[in-house]
């Protein structure tokens, strides 16, 4: 069967089951769902960038802290619904890719790591020290009286899987071989063709709209934002620790990793002190046995289990 087939009805039947949350009536499940929906989605857009460009961003939280500000100067400012709000978001965000590209761009490896993590923060003090958008104290969104936790929770997961399956469509697109021809050798891909600066700019224009969304719906249905929180450096390491654990360059992996996280929180929540040590503990382990992430492992058992039965029968003095 064609793989793509089956991934596609993969998502069809993970969607599916996942719009019957709601049905079940219990708020904490409605609200783990929402957050597991929501680091599904920001997982996607930091792996198309980090797995599949070799760009690894350190300030995606610039991305989803403008995509909560600018749905927040939106609604305030300009009154429109929430779903135009979210798109503003989306597209501001875009924009300050844009922006950031031609100076980040200029670095290489580490130091572009760097330079996208002092990009975040210098915005975040930006935002504390801008009174017209409320300083420190952050912003408040109208109340949607009309709106149920339901509802943000199903435009949480709305995102979720557009944001999958644009990874889905990209992947096995000439956009996709550009970007892993780019990551696995620069030098190669353009002698092959590949524009270097069109094919970075173009997933990180992608993956800052995601990020800008997501910041965008999770800030209205917070109803309050402020720059400490928004753009903490904290939404960038556990979307990275999501996409490692879970398979950092693969479809799946952030799912996986996502699932992954979300359930180790629930078991360590009696232990708030030792989460964050055994979450660490955790990331050590899978990349030194399992480098290529829980999904990547589960992909190569086959092939290591089969290859171990073939030098088994080669070396079985019964077989030779």
């Amino acid at each position: 069967m064609n793989r793509t087939y089956v991934g596609w009805g993969a998502l069809a039947l993970v969607a599916a089951a996942m719009l019957t949350v709601p049905a079940f009536n219990d708020r904490y499940m409605l609200f783990v769902a929402y957050f597991l929906a929501l680091n599904v989605a920001l997982a996607q857009s930091w792996n198309l960038v980090g797995g599949y460009s070799g760009l690894v961003s350190l300030g995606h939280a610039a991305f989803f802290g403008l995509g909560a500000y600018a749905a927040a100067v939106a609604v305030n400012f300009l009154s429109v619904p929430i779903a135009v709000s979210i798109l503003v978001g989306g597209l501001v965000a875009a924009a300050a890719a844009v922006a950031v590209s031609f100076l980040t761009f200029r670095f290489l490896g580490i130091y572009f790591a760097i330079g996208t993590l002092v990009l975040a923060e210098a915005l975040r003090l930006w935002m504390v020290n801008w009174e017209l958008l409320g300083g420190a104290q952050g912003m408040q969104f109208p109340i949607h009286a009309s709106l149920s936790v339901s509802t943000f929770y199903y435009i949480m997961l709305a995102l979720a899987v557009g944001a999958t399956a644009a990874v889905m469509l990209i992947v096995p697109s000439r956009l996709g071989f550009a970007l892993r021809a780019m990551r696995d050798n620069e030098e190669s891909a353009q002698n092959l063709g590949v524009n270097l600066f069109r094919t970075k700019l173009t997933a990180f224009v992608i993956s800052a709209f995601i990020a800008g969304l997501v910041g965008a719906a999770h800030a209205n249905r917070l109803g309050h934002i402020e720059p400490y929180s928004i753009f903490s450096a904290s939404w960038t390491i556990g979307i990275v620790n999501i996409v490692i654990i879970g398979g950092i360059g693969t479809i799946v992996g952030p799912v996986v990793g996502a699932v992954f996280v979300a359930l180790m929180s629930e078991y360590l929540a009696d232990y708030a002190s030792l989460h964050l040590v055994i979450e660490g503990l955790l990331l050590i382990l899978i990349i030194r046995f399992m480098p290529y992430g829980i999904w990547g492992f589960v992909q190569r058992l086959p092939r290591w289990i089969a290859g171990t039965s073939a030098g088994r029968r080669a070396t079985d003095p019964e077989k030779v």
